[in-house]
């Protein structure tokens, strides 16, 4: 296992529930898909989605959540698990040690 230029090893996992406007839901689930370290699990009715994030090389699991946030047609993005993986590769470079 390596670490990442601030010391940190391992990679942050983080569970979201989406909710966008129900007619922009296809729209919104492949601009989810393309922020780093993301997946997309559901695309539900109502426009409820569900995604998982994880840090990468170049970004950052809460970057993700910002982008997310930042998504033209979501209404609210509601951060439902978090959890922490010290096996799993390095944090992303620019995440801060508290």
């Amino acid at each position: 296992m390596t670490k990442s230029d601030t010391g940190v090893c391992g990679t942050n996992v983080c569970g979201v529930l989406v909710h966008a406007l129900p007619a922009r839901a296809d729209e919104i689930a492949r601009a989810l898909e393309a922020i780093p370290g993301s997946e997309l699990h559901a695309v539900l009715d109502g426009g409820r989605l569900i995604v998982t994030l994880e840090d990468t090389d170049t970004a950052t699991a809460l970057s993700g959540l910002e982008t997310i946030h930042r998504t033209p047609g979501v209404v609210a993005a509601a951060l439902v698990y978090h959890g922490f993986d010290p096996d799993r590769g390095p944090a992303a470079p620019h995440v801060m040690e508290a």
